[in-house]
């Protein structure tokens, strides 16, 4: 599946309908594949005061017949990363903090500049303002990388690219009677390092973004098992160091998103929302993107043993080419989760995205399909392995060598303490 590099995805496209459970109350519902507890296998991380204090750490090898996801060269490589992570919980009974810090390191044997560094930090916090008002804050900054293969991949020959991403955020949520309020404001700023090839420095500032986004939800219960939804967001993305004699990127939107959420705590639990989203651009160069919104995401616990989940949404993400705006993203995905042994969980999944570039008729196809398993070795000992098959394919013939068909078996060794 094609990875969301664009903030406008978090802009145009609405969060679930979730009845806003807290993780004890999860558990009090069905027990599920997922929800279980497993006493004696879990970690329980560290206690300092009233702080839990939960560090895991990773280390995992892979193996892959496309590493660069690309038609030519088709090569093959194996690697290794390690996955430190930290993550810090309050334990009061009102109001709440989080905090995490976590990394990603890979290596290659054969193609060292494959190698790349992702990291970062962040603090989450909810603030009880009696029984019926909630403010939650959050504030993150990381280091992330352009998978290869995916949308933003658009530099072979040297290093994946790079970009810092910085994200603040808060809500206001208000109970008035059984009616649910919900209000909130969101700023993301994407800045991209410039990468080298040789003594020739390729400059991606002209990448570099930024997205202020904030809305309004009311959620109101018509039974104890169904609620529905209406909502409504704002938008406004520039790009502060565009090329001032291109067209301008710059754009403004919204979206208008009606809903119901279903089945809180029994067999068949999910939400499903429909709508309109609207993008328009500042230069006349580039046609607005309007039409039909959704967001499903539909939960069957088959068995306690088995859950089969369903999701699939339609978005608008940011183009990385100059000349194209934006493009209309459509995802689908359908996967399950398995108990096969009490500490074994086989995870099959399949997904397919397409991406229709608006201003031009460029429509990029992903597929992929992949089996995963969940072994809970020894107290505190987890190993996970994956076989995934994916594909990308593109209408425009200036891009096929960017086709592929990629295998990718990974296996990871992970502690929690």
């Amino acid at each position: 599946m094609a990875a969301r590099w664009g903030s406008l995805a978090g802009a145009l496209s609405w969060p679930m309908l979730a009845a806003g459970q807290n993780a004890p109350e999860r558990r009090a519902g069905p027990e599920t594949v997922e929800n279980r507890i497993r006493p004696g296998m879990e970690g329980t991380g560290l206690v300092a005061g009233s702080l839990r204090i939960l560090p895991t750490v990773a280390f995992g090898v892979v193996a892959t017949d496309d590493l660069y996801a690309r038609r030519v060269p088709r090569v093959a490589d194996v690697g290794a990363n390690l996955a430190p992570a930290v993550t810090v919980q309050s334990q009061w009974n009102r109001h709440s903090l989080t905090l995490r810090a976590d990394g990603l390191f890979e290596r290659y044997a054969r193609h060292g500049a494959e190698g790349t560094d992702r990291y970062g930090a962040g603090a989450a916090g909810r603030i009880d303002i009696g029984g019926d008002t909630r403010v939650n804050l959050d504030a993150a900054i990381d280091r992330r990388i352009e998978a290869r293969g995916t949308t933003g991949d658009t530099l072979f020959g040297v290093k994946p690219i790079a970009y810092r991403q910085v994200s603040l955020g808060g809500s206001v949520e208000q109970a008035v009677g059984a009616t649910r309020l919900a209000f909130d404001l969101r700023f993301d700023r994407f800045h991209y390092f410039n990468r080298h090839d040789g003594n020739t420095t390729i400059v991606l500032a002209p990448r570099d973004y930024q997205a202020l986004a904030g809305g309004a939800k009311l959620v109101r219960p018509i039974s104890s098992a169904v609620a529905v939804s209406l909502a409504l967001r704002l938008n406004s993305t520039r790009y502060p160091h565009e090329d001032r004699t291109q067209p301008s990127r710059r754009g403004h939107g919204y979206a208008v998103m009606a809903g119901i959420a279903f089945g809180q705590d029994r067999l068949v639990e999910g939400q499903v929302a429909l709508g309109y989203l609207h993008q328009r651009f500042a230069s006349q160069a580039y046609p607005t993107i309007a039409g039909l919104a959704y967001d499903a995401n539909v939960q069957w616990h088959v068995t306690p043993l088995t859950t089969v989940s369903l999701a699939a949404d339609k978005t608008i993400q940011r183009s990385p080419i100059i000349d194209v705006a934006g493009i209309e993203q459509q995802q689908f995905s359908l996967g399950a989760a398995h108990e096969l042994l009490r500490t074994l969980i086989l995870r099959p999944s399949v997904s397919y995205t397409i991406n229709r570039f608006r201003g031009g008729a460029r429509v990029d196809r992903y597929a992929s399909a992949g089996l995963s398993a969940t072994w809970q070795a020894a107290p505190h000992v987890i190993v996970e392995g994956a076989l995934r098959h994916a594909l990308g394919r593109t209408s425009a013939p200036v891009a096929k060598p960017r086709e592929y068909d990629q295998n990718r078996a990974t296996i990871t060794l992970k502690y929690v303490f």
